[in-house]
């Protein structure tokens, strides 16, 4: 409003204008200019001169010495005319700057964070185009003496523009963000919980294991809803499990979990459940190697007088840096004080409504600015530095994609690992999976591992059950599947698998072409390469994680988080490297001399790279496992073994929305948002365990 009062402030000159030059002539253009000239005077001052002013103030002027210097009277005559004239050429000029003069006057009334969107430049644009029609055509009706077309009809006109920049700021931005989110998911399913079930029927049904179909189970069965959880594997959790071999136990890919905050989406899951979860886990702490330089993370300020120290000529930098992480870091949890979790823009529009949404920019300026920016690019703005930025963006790769295709804003999350802290389950990452399982079993759920989905049952349009077989196993391989089918019926599925997948399962002419073309755009993030080592060598003096930036390779000492994990002195350990997705042929066809020979030439290497990180492993290593792509494909069906599911650069294609085209088909886990990572999948979970029991339920809690 700020700025439409100065809109109207910056009229008064032409106010005095029009009104008092056709009765005292050349003192209407004096009062004018006296009035432009305060104005204009005002605005300099303030160090904001809107283009508006300064052309009003050229415009009075030299209406005063043509009139004086010549005589001419045609400023005092065709007052009218040559003043909607000149404003309708202002606003064109402006225009054709590319400076909208509404766009200059708007700038008073919305943070900076607004100014380089392009809606907003975009809805300066469309008023701009507005006044300087409404001006052209004032100009023309003011030559007519009629007194309802050449004064009544022009006011009314103004009055429009005015109403029209009042309204449109508003109105457009809301009608174009609706069109920017998902076209589809706009539906409910009302389930009542608690009434009795036949055999084989359920209220939710959940296809896959992982932590986002696991927090939605146990969540929902917690609330009354009776839940099955299918499962192929024949262990629960998905990425997230453990397995043992010869008395060392291994994580199949988490070392560490994030969202233990205040506002933590974790940490909400346990209070949510009810479970204690100090008990539960330990606090990790990492060790970075870069340049050959160790550096040792315990904490984000701990972290940041480590790089002042090592630093100093980047030292308002890293202040800087590290203030505005923490600011951007605390804005985007801001919304996790409603539901527990972060949301999707479309669940912020429906659910905290529109204005909500719109306002986001305002409300939260640091987390909107990184949201557009890559993090190399955020870096470039604060460091010269090349080794203090590579140290920065060592937790890159839990997004999988390099800094100058991150997202500063999902790096800044990252960075909670510093400010919130990370945290390892005691007794493996399989603890967390079988702890969610427990909950769903103690509150009257099922849980069935080795059964397959081999298709998920639709009439008209919405769910009715999921059909399975039963997993068939030789010697802890997948040898197939049974025969015979059975039929589980609900009215909601949660599918927790990889969406590409969810084809195989549905039909697609139950899904829309939007939905349809968003999967297909999806591509395959990063996969890796595991080796798990058992060695007869004591490493507790070293840091459970280790990232060696130089040499490209994560280790993880498990039985340092944990010193169950291993026999008593010795250790278990993980190195893990990420390889881009065409790494998936690297190794040949599973089960072949090639893929053997390969294998193990790639572990040689990588044991080679970790003895120079931890010298006492050379010649202990008494067990060793390895896991490729495929390996990873094999167990989690997640196509080329992407480790992430899908791509996660700044300009990837969006995951879609957690409710499919189909009633009563949610999607959880990484395929959908925010993400990949435990704490990203819990958000998935959390978020559909939230929509099937009400989001005006939870609000009230």
């Amino acid at each position: 409003m700020r700025g439409m009062l100065w809109i109207i402030v910056s009229f008064l000159p032409w106010i005095f204008y029009w009104s008092l030059t056709p009765s005292l002539g050349l003192t209407g253009v004096i009062v004018g200019l006296i009035a432009a000239s305060i104005i204009f005077l005002v605005g300099f001052l303030g160090g904001s001169v809107s283009f508006m002013d300064s052309f009003t103030l050229a415009y009075m002027a030299l209406a005063l010495m043509v009139t004086v210097s010549t005589g001419v009277r045609v400023f005092v005559e065709q007052c009218g005319f040559l003043g909607y004239a000149a404003l309708s050429l202002m606003a064109i000029m402006s225009l054709v700057l590319g400076n909208p003069f509404t766009y200059q006057v708007s700038k008073r009334d919305y943070p900076e964070t607004y100014w380089r969107d392009p809606l907003f430049i975009k809805v300066n644009v469309l008023i701009t185009g507005v006044w300087a029609l409404i001006y052209g055509v004032n100009a023309f009706l003011s030559l007519s003496s009629n007194m309802l077309i050449g004064v009544v009809t022009p006011l009314v006109l103004i009055g429009v523009g005015i109403a029209l920049s009042m309204a449109f700021p508003s109105y457009y931005p809301l009608r174009k963000l609706r069109e920017s989110l998902p076209g589809y998911g706009d539906w409910r399913v009302s389930v009542g919980r608690g009434r009795p079930r036949g055999e084989g029927e359920y209220d939710v049904i959940i296809v896959g294991s992982g932590i986002g179909g696991l927090t939605a189970g146990s969540l929902l069965a917690r609330e009354g809803f009776k839940v099955l959880v299918l499962e192929r594997h024949y262990v629960l959790g998905g990425y997230c499990q453990s397995f043992r071999r010869g008395g060392f136990v291994f994580d199949a890919g988490v070392e560490s979990i994030s969202g233990f905050g205040p506002r933590g989406p974790v940490r909400n899951l346990f209070e949510r459940l009810g479970v204690d979860w100090r008990n539960l886990f330990v606090k990790t702490c990492e060790e970075y190697i870069v340049g050959g330089r160790r550096i040792s993370i315990e904490g984000f300020e701990e972290f940041k007088q480590k790089l002042l120290e090592i630093c100093p000529g980047e030292a308002s930098g890293i202040e800087e840096f590290f203030e505005k992480v923490r600011r951007v870091y605390l804005e985007i949890y801001d919304v996790a004080k409603y539901y527990g979790t972060p949301l999707h823009p479309k669940l912020i529009y429906e659910v905290l409504g529109p204005r909500k949404l719109l306002e986001y920019p305002r409300e939260y300026p640091d987390a909107y600015e990184w949201m557009n920016k890559s993090f190399g690019k955020v870096l470039d703005e604060y460091f010269e530095e090349e080794s203090l930025k590579k140290t920065l963006s060592a937790l890159t790769g839990y997004i999988g994609v390099p800094p100058e295709k991150a997202s500063a804003a999902s790096m800044a999350i990252m960075f909670g690992y510093y400010i919130d802290g990370g945290y390892y389950p005691k007794g493996g990452s399989q603890t967390l999976a079988n702890l969610l399982g427990d909950v769903i079993r103690g509150s009257g759920g099922d849980m069935l591992t080795m059964h397959q989905a081999t298709r998920i049952l639709v009439e008209k349009g919405c769910v009715r059950g999921v059909e399975a077989r039963r997993v068939v196993f030789e010697r802890g391989e997948f040898a197939g599947l049974e025969s015979e089918a059975r039929v589980f019926e609900a009215p909601i599925v949660v599918y927790n698998g990889n969406v590409k997948r969810l084809f195989n399962l549905v039909e697609g002419k139950f899904f829309t072409e939007e939905f349809v073309r968003q999967v297909e755009e999806l591509k395959p993030s990063v996969t890796a390469f595991t080796l798990y080592l058992g060695v007869d060598a004591d490493l507790s003096m070293y840091k459970p994680l280790i990232k060696d930036l130089d040499q490209g390779i994560g280790i993880v000492i498990n039985s340092n988080l944990d010193r169950e994990l291993a026999p008593r002195g010795m250790s278990s350990l993980s190195i893990i490297t990420l390889l881009p997705p065409e790494a998936y042929n690297w190794f040949g066809e599973r089960g072949t001399e090639e893929y053997r020979r390969r294998k193990k030439e790639f572990a040689e290497r990588l044991v080679e790279k970790a003895c120079r990180i931890l010298p006492e492993i050379r010649g202990h290593v008494v067990l060793m496992d390895a896991a490729t792509p495929k390996t990873f494909e094999r167990y989690t069906l997640n196509h080329m073994g992407a480790i992430y599911a899908f791509d996660q650069s700044i300009d990837s294609p969006p995951r879609p929305y957690f409710k499919t085209p189909v009633k009563g088909l949610y999607l959880a886990g990484a395929s959908t948002f925010p993400g990949a990572g435990i704490e990203a999948v819990v958000i998935s979970g959390t978020i559909c365990a939230n929509d099937i029991i009400g989001w005006e339920n939870i609000q009230q809690r």
